[in-house]
């Protein structure tokens, strides 16, 4: 969730995305201490749904490939040489 944040809400405070996130959690879990991949799905519509101008499923999938883009760490492997390189992306 931080990374998402810090994709929407570039100018928040690192105190204060914690205590956010730490009560949305407490709001969302409904009593479970796990994230479930249904809840997480959910809670993944609700930030699209929040973010997107209008209620239209391309600009929905547009906004999460965009953050999904901007947090997701990635691996490239060099096909001559085998080696790993992590690719970070620009938060």
């Amino acid at each position: 969730m931080k990374r998402i944040y810090k994709v929407l809400l570039p100018l928040y405070k690192e105190s204060e995305m914690d205590a956010e996130i730490e009560q949305e959690w407490l709001m969302d879990r409904t009593n479970q201490s796990e994230l479930t991949l249904h809840l997480f799905t959910k809670l993944l519509f609700r930030i699209a749904h929040q973010w997107a101008t209008h209620i239209n499923l391309e600009e929905y999938v547009e906004l999460l490939n965009k953050i999904y883009q901007r947090i997701t760490i990635r691996k490239v492997i060099s096909a001559t040489t085998g080696k790993a390189i992590l690719c970070h992306p620009t938060v």
